[in-house]
């Protein structure tokens, strides 16, 4: 699919592999498969960023976290499942970034490195 779109301007990132599901695929795997799948794109662009997903239900994270901030382009993904809880229906964009800010920068400082991979908040409420 890279090479499809790799000339294109609208092309701004590849997410690699959404939602890993710990303990199926183990830290190992996951950074194999990471690394292998970075090279490819960059084989065809260098200019998107590259989205890693944290692994769910694993407690390799940080782990991920270090690796991903090892690549020139690289971003975080994080999920927070907003969208699955009642209290969330019927809010805005808006609604959803200000409690991302006030009731999640704590998660956020502990993903947000100096140096290390840009950080991307999936799965809000709209």
């Amino acid at each position: 699919m890279v090479y499809r779109y790799a000339k294109s301007p609208s092309l701004l990132a590849v997410e690699l592999l959404n939602e890993p599901l710990a303990p199926k695929v183990s830290a190992g795997m996951l950074k194999k498969y990471y690394q292998d799948a970075y090279n490819a794109v960059q084989k065809y662009t260098s200019d998107a960023y590259v989205i890693m997903s944290n692994p769910i239900s694993a407690d390799y994270s940080n782990e991920i976290l270090q690796f991903a901030g090892g690549f020139f382009g690289a971003v975080f993904d994080v999920h927070y499942y907003n969208m699955f809880n009642g209290s969330f229906d019927n809010t805005t964009a808006e609604w959803n970034i200000q409690f991302v800010r006030n009731e999640r920068s704590a998660e956020l400082r502990s993903v947000t490195k100096q140096n290390g991979p840009l950080t991307y908040v999936g799965k809000l409420s709209l």
